[in-house]
């Protein structure tokens, strides 16, 4: 596997072998910036680390067998969250939260669930 092929291209198959540590690539990052680098820099540089990580799930969700467009609740959930940290949503303290974890568990349980689930395809 390439560089483009794992995270650039969103068609075609990543098997678990290339996707669990592309992953832990993409994630590391993400944890840099978010820890690391507090500002609204670290927001931008995250929110475009999205795509590779979305092309990864995207690959991967296409490998288990499963359909595509179940990684719209992710994206959905992630662009409202960094929406609404960039200021061009207000959805209140309250919904805000809840929206972001609600976010943030969703995206880490495809994530999991790509690194055990098998090849079906």
């Amino acid at each position: 596997m390439n560089y483009d092929a794992l995270y650039v291209n969103p068609n075609g198959t990543t098997q678990r072998a290339h996707y669990v540590p592309a992953m832990i690539t993409v994630l590391a990052v993400i944890a840099f910036y978010a820890l690391i680098v507090p500002s609204l820099l670290a927001i931008f540089v995250i929110f475009t680390l999205l795509y590779p990580a979305f092309v990864l799930l995207t690959r991967r969700v296409r490998d288990m067998g499963y359909p595509v467009w179940l990684i719209l609740a992710p994206l959905v959930l992630m662009l409202t969250t960094f929406a609404n940290q960039m200021g061009y949503i207000d959805m209140g303290d309250g919904l805000a939260t809840i929206v972001k974890w609600l976010a943030y568990g969703v995206f880490a349980a495809f994530i999991f669930c790509g690194c055990i689930s098998p090849s079906r395809s």
